[in-house]
């Protein structure tokens, strides 16, 4: 079975990462709208990851670390909150998306993730858009941990070889330096492997998992060897996820090996 486009959401595309709790809703139905059009017009197969954004990050950064009962449920039901309220959206406008709790469904063992993945290839064979988050798992020694959205992303492009994963951010693409910098320059194409030599900017907002450099890194983890299209765009942009699900022409960066 092809599994087509891994598409992961940023969480400060889909919400105001400085401001706890708080989803940009007018992005929300406009991307999750563009998410549907792309599934009716030209590609029905989808996995949907989307970030923490101003609540997993926040509740993680009020209660200082995730070690604590409190501190876990709490990043776990505000995530799932916010994952219902995407997932809701998402059948608003008619796609057939159901939600997947990533803290049941993964395990880090020796440091690398592991997961139930039977129970997404059979939404896929029913027509169905699984849609997954960065959130608390837990490791073989039963302690938890945060496993980003992005990693999920990579980690599933690794295991079920998709024709383009796709990052959808709140910024162009990767510059070869703080973006804040009005000299910086957007990359047409970077290359993992040069990663250490780039500036990718700071983080904007409440980030407990990294900032952009981060979330290029976890290729190097996950994809050696592996040759598939990975772009990295903005997804604030009216159109740019349509274009970028149905033919992969959008302006952003592409990441090769």
């Amino acid at each position: 079975m092809t599994i087509s486009i891994i598409l992961k959401l940023g969480g400060a595309l889909m919400t105001d990462k400085e401001k706890p709790f708080s989803i940009r809703y007018s992005t929300l139905h406009r991307v999750c709208k563009e998410i549907t059009y792309a599934y009716r017009e030209c590609n029905s197969r989808i996995i949907v990851i989307h970030g923490g954004g101003s609540y997993g990050h926040y509740v993680v950064k009020e209660h200082g670390d995730i070690r604590s009962i409190n501190s876990i449920s709490q990043v776990v039901w505000f995530m799932r909150e916010l994952n219902m309220v995407i997932v809701d959206t998402l059948n608003l406008y008619g796609l057939p998306a159901i939600p997947f709790d990533t803290h049941a469904m993964f395990l880090r063992i020796g440091g690398k993730l592991h997961s139930f993945k039977e129970p997404i290839i059979n939404a896929f064979n029913k027509g169905l858009t699984p849609v997954l988050y960065g959130d608390i798992i837990f490791n073989e020694m039963g302690e938890p941990e945060i496993v980003s959205g992005d990693e999920i992303a990579w980690y599933f492009a690794s295991l079920l070889k998709p024709s383009r994963l796709l990052f959808a951010t709140s910024v162009d693409g990767i510059f070869d330096r703080n973006p804040a910098d009005r000299n910086a320059r957007l990359l047409s194409t970077v290359k993992l492997s040069e990663l250490n030599l780039l500036d990718v900017g700071g983080i904007k907002g409440i980030d407990v998992t990294g900032g952009m450099k981060t979330k290029l890194m976890l290729g190097l983890m996950y994809m050696e060897g592996d040759s598939i299209d990975v772009y990295v765009f903005n997804g604030l942009k009216a159109g740019s996820i349509y274009q970028a699900i149905c033919d992969g022409k959008v302006l952003g960066t592409r990441v090769v090996m």
